[in-house]
């Protein structure tokens, strides 16, 4: 402790409690006691803060790792789900033109056209929306 320090602290104890104390008087070997303890005690916790911040900025690097991963895993599935699904819808729908094409039926033929044309723009309305959507949650996950 500093000399200047310790004629403040003589000074206030004086002033205070109206002691006067020396330089050598075993209270003050005390304070500077507390003084040292308490510098390695804001050491120690400095240190246990600074290993603590490496722990969650590790098990938060490990949560957006995997979170990462399901969120493309979903998205994944869902789009090859939307895939099938826009596969299948296309099968029936040129499964039905087909049909109707060999019956010869124009008029029939005319509103099946019409129909696959809405199904096709409606696919892909459903489309750019499922994509939107997983954008979104692409985002929303990171």
């Amino acid at each position: 402790m500093s000399s200047d320090k310790l004629d403040a602290l003589i000074e206030r104890i004086a002033s205070e409690h109206g002691i006067v104390l020396s330089q050598d008087d075993p209270v003050l070997m005390m304070h500077t006691l507390n003084e040292v303890l308490l510098e390695q005690n804001e050491k120690a916790h400095a240190e246990l803060l600074s290993n603590y911040q490496a722990i969650l900025e590790e098990n938060f690097n490990r949560w957006c790792e995997y979170s990462t991963k399901k969120s493309n895993a979903i998205i994944s599935a869902s789009m090859s789900n939307a895939q099938l699904t826009r596969d299948q819808f296309l099968e029936s729908c040129i499964q039905l033109i087909d049909d109707k094409i060999k019956s010869g039926v124009d008029q029939e033929t005319y509103d099946l056209v019409r129909i696959s044309r809405q199904a096709a723009i409606i696919n892909l309305l459903a489309s750019t929306l499922l994509l939107a959507s997983v954008v979104t949650i692409f985002l929303i996950l990171l």
